[in-house]
């Protein structure tokens, strides 16, 4: 049913998506004891990345023209919100999905100083919300490896852009007293103590998460020899994506951003299968497991 019904690409499905993780959004303000109307942008940024993310694969060519990547990558943003995360991770999390369409488009090799330049002040910008963001900057590096490295005034364009968002920030910081170059350090010191590890149920998930990325990321990678030469340098660098996904995740404890890697690897999958029982399990399973989420919490 949901195979059938998702197969081709229409405005409904964003509807029903968008209205999905508008609903799970909602449901983690109300719940959350620190939260409330404050935070309303949650729900906004949620939905925007719905859209961001869609346009990301469809214009890469990683998915064809099917609804099959929406309702995973919804469904898999709403786990991970119901099994809370920090709220602030929302922000970075959507202007990495900036930077990241910036990078995948430098394939073209047209304009390359300005999207090398707009997708490091991306990431630049999503290191205020979350610090360990700085990982990613070795997406871009390695974006310019592939696709310019002769090129010496390239390698430079990344400092500039982090030196633009540094003085932003220092004189923000001076002129109203935000600390945020203070936050910035004290959470890059708030490493994942796994002396003090305790088993649970979001353990158990955000690992397997962080495990199905990897696969994701390496089946990537080694699918080369099926990949037609344009389109390797996309998936390179998707699946290097992924990597830092994990090494994030092992550093922080965080696998957010493991979710687009994820929807894409098992988009293709079911494009490629044709056994139908397959792909409706595989399109159920996480909507029964969010319906279980909530229930059990409620």
């Amino acid at each position: 049913m949901l195979s059938s019904f998702f197969r081709t690409s229409k405005p409904i499905h964003f509807i029903i998506t968008f209205l999905m993780v508008l609903f799970a959004t909602g449901y983690y303000i109300i719940t959350h004891p620190y939260l409330g109307w404050g935070y309303v942008w949650i729900p906004i940024t949620a939905g925007l990345s719905i859209g961001l993310f869609h346009f990301i694969a469809i214009k890469n060519e990683f998915i064809s023209n099917n609804s099959y990547g929406i309702w995973l990558y919804s469904c898999l943003l709403i786990l991970v919100i119901l099994y809370s995360t920090s709220e602030y991770s929302f922000l970075a999390y959507l202007f990495l999905l900036l930077a990241l369409r910036r990078i995948l488009s430098m394939r073209t090799g047209k304009q390359m100083t300005r999207k090398i330049f707009d997708a490091s002040l991306w990431i630049a910008v999503a290191c205020i919300f979350y610090s360990w963001s700085t990982i990613f900057f070795t997406i871009v590096f390695l974006s310019i490896t592939i696709h310019a490295f002769k090129n010496l005034k390239y390698w430079a364009v990344p400092f500039v852009a982090i030196s633009t968002i540094l003085i932003l920030t220092f004189t923000i910081d001076q002129y109203f007293t935000t600390n945020l170059w203070r936050d910035f350090f004290s959470e890059l010191n708030d490493n994942l103590d796994y002396t003090n590890i305790k088993f649970s149920s979001d353990l158990v998930f955000y690992s397997s998460l962080a495990f199905l990325c990897l696969i994701a990321s390496v089946a990537m990678l080694l699918s080369f020899p099926n990949i037609s030469l344009s389109a390797r340098s996309r998936f390179s660098v998707l699946g290097f994506t992924g990597l830092c996904v994990v090494a994030e995740f092992i550093l922080t404890g965080t696998a957010l951003l493991t979710i687009p890697i994820i929807s894409i690897f098992l988009t293709r999958l079911l494009q490629e299968q044709e056994h139908k029982v397959f792909r409706e399990s595989v399109l159920w399973i996480p909507l029964i497991i969010i319906v279980a989420t909530i229930f059990f919490r409620i």
